[in-house]
């Protein structure tokens, strides 16, 4: 079995909102009325890659849709950029986002009349909220006080959805699959056990849902979790996850396999090291076995229990391999360290 890593939110937010129809629906979430009603949301596809230029396709090369507007062979480019911290030049990011689309799109198509509309969400998750300029011309030095000035020069709003500021009523009730919405849940809510333990009870019938849908998504979504929500201990978030939601026992149980290769595979390699280093196949074997009762402890650990000194002494100090496996996987599911010794 591979270890697989935590997504970072980055990889999380472009696994839900690569998929247009995800993307529909947090459109016809965050758009205004009208623009809402002009864009056909059902025509959106991804922007091909050799659309845009080798900076900006590196950046967003799964964050730009175009859809039929206002029922014509004109295009509205919608870029859905997010924000963990607010960035207060975010207005001239976009501006630049915004020309270069636009020379794109005269280059491919030489025969139009007018450029086509673009409009820019930045889906904010930041615990402070979002405190940073939303127009171009908030950023302008002399706008509010020179008379005339602002027709002078440019200007735009990006459309914000702050996360930080809907309610679970407000998300839950969102247009879209269970996996965004539980993407829009962990990123508002992940990074701290608690809040994401104190909003689950309103996630339960999503969090249900999706396990039944994708097991490869619900792992991938608390795999996030887990990693991110540092207070909290695997075993804390695992046993209040899966009451809340039983059908993520699957996914739970696969991240716990997870938990225990990984122990093993880095136990082991520092194991088989000490082992060469002593240059005997004898030393070589001690030196696994040294390395299977360290992946043990490291198991224990990551869980947030607590072993005895006694306990201690005893795992590193066992020098059979198929014990040390056993004790190993009981690591994972154990409730307490000194239930290991029973398995």
């Amino acid at each position: 079995m591979s270890t697989s890593r935590a997504p970072s939110y980055d990889q999380l937010f472009k696994r839900a909102f690569r998929v247009p129809e995800h993307v529909a629906g947090e459109l016809a979430a965050v758009l205004p009325p009208g623009v809402r009603d002009a864009l056909d949301l059902g025509s959106l596809e991804a922007v091909p890659g050799d659309f845009v230029d080798e900076r900006l396709r590196e950046r967003f090369a799964d964050a730009m849709f175009r859809g039929r507007f206002h029922g014509t062979l004109g295009y509205i480019y919608v870029l859905l950029e997010h924000q963990s911290q607010t960035d207060k030049w975010m207005p001239l990011r976009v501006l630049e986002q915004i020309v270069r689309v636009w020379r794109e799109a005269v280059r491919e198509e030489p025969g139009r009349e007018k450029l086509p509309p673009m409009v820019c969400v930045v889906v904010h998750h930041g615990g402070a909220g979002w405190t940073g300029a939303r127009t171009l011309h908030a950023l302008v030095e002399g706008i509010a006080t020179t008379e005339g000035l602002g027709a002078l020069v440019p200007n735009f709003e990006f459309v914000l959805d702050d996360l930080t500021l809907e309610t679970d009523e407000s998300l839950v009730g969102r247009p879209l699959a269970p996996f965004p919405k539980m993407v829009l849940l962990a990123l508002r809510d992940g990074r701290s056990g608690d809040r994401f333990l104190e909003h689950l009870a309103a996630w339960t019938r999503e969090l249900n849902a999706l396990a039944n849908a994708s097991s490869e998504d619900t792992t991938t979504l608390l795999r996030y979790v887990l990693h991110v929500a540092g207070e909290k201990s695997f075993e804390e978030l695992r046993r209040a996850i899966v009451k809340a939601a039983p059908a993520t026992e699957g996914p739970m149980a696969t991240i716990g396999e997870e938990l225990v290769e990984r122990g093993r595979v880095e136990g082991i390699a520092v194991g088989k090291a000490l082992g060469r280093v002593e240059g005997e196949a004898k030393g070589e074997a001690k030196g696994e076995a040294k390395g299977e009762a360290k992946a043990i402890l490291a198991v224990l650990s990551a869980r947030g229990l607590v072993i005895s000194e006694e306990d201690r002494v005893r795992v590193l100090g066992c020098a059979d391999l198929p014990t040390l496996d056993r004790w190993l996987r009981a690591a994972v599911v154990c409730e307490e360290s000194g239930a290991l010794f029973t398995h």
